[in-house]
């Protein structure tokens, strides 16, 4: 091999050689210069579980103040009083129980005497309006709207009623003494409690009482213990102050 060629093949191999390190080096401070690529990590979210109510949260005993006024206002010698019971669970449902008793001496402008009492009752359940979601808190105000189903067993009396006799055409004047019914009816509600102090609460509620029924007398009552005066729907209205206690 002359001399000359293997100068052209040195040449040759030294500038492939010199390419090649050329190349890497570029490479080499191309990845350093490359800024590292961030991994990302995608969390996942965990949603934080919301600590269920506790069921049984406190009791509540009230009493209808507006009771006796309204019973002056009324007139027709009727008197009642009223008091109830109510079960907090969840902050949400609030079972309730009220009981009272009623009394009328009704004299009518024709000399008819309506004479009743008796004990009444109703149960039922309000349902809370507002969203209370911290376990921790019993909720110290409720508005709210419910229902209630109401009975009352009583005794009354009818004297001086005057009946006429279809046939002969003449009047005659009845006394019936103790005669007993047992009144259903239901009603829709609606109202708001609000904490005035600590555990001692004021409320109001109006109600519509619907679908009385007293049985098969032959002498329909005209008031009914809890319900009011019979004949048609009645609307009622309460004002209560209680005492709450906590449970929970």
């Amino acid at each position: 091999m002359s001399a000359l060629l293997r100068e052209k093949i040195f040449r040759y191999i030294f500038s492939l050689l010199a390419l090649v390190i050329f190349i890497q080096g570029a490479v080499g401070q191309q990845n350093k210069d490359r800024k590292p690529a961030v991994m990302q990590t995608h969390k996942k979210q965990v949603k934080k579980k919301t600590e269920p109510q506790p069921l049984l949260r406190a009791v509540t005993v009230q009493t209808d103040v507006a009771g006796p006024f309204i019973s002056k206002l009324q007139g027709s010698g009727i008197s009642y009083y009223e008091a109830s019971v109510d079960v907090n669970l969840r902050n949400k449902w609030f079972p309730i129980w009220e009981i009272g008793h009623a009394s009328i001496n009704h004299v009518t402008d024709e000399g008819g005497q309506f004479n009743a009492k008796g004990m009444y009752n109703r149960i039922g359940i309000n349902v809370n309006l507002l969203n209370i979601t911290d376990p921790k808190q019993i909720t110290p105000s409720i508005l709210y709207v419910g229902v209630r189903m109401g009975f009352a067993p009583f005794n009354y009396d009818i004297h001086n009623l005057p009946l006429k006799d279809e046939y002969w055409g003449n009047s005659t004047i009845t006394n019936l003494d103790n005669l007993k019914s047992t009144a259903k009816w239901g009603e829709l509600v609606a109202g708001i409690r609000l904490n005035v102090l600590k555990n001692i609460t004021i409320g109001w509620s109006g109600r519509l009482k619907i679908g009385l029924s007293t049985g098969k007398e032959s002498y329909k009552p005209w008031y009914v213990p809890g319900y009011g005066i019979t004949g048609s729907s009645v609307w009622g209205f309460t004002y209560n102050i209680g005492y709450t206690i906590p449970l929970k």
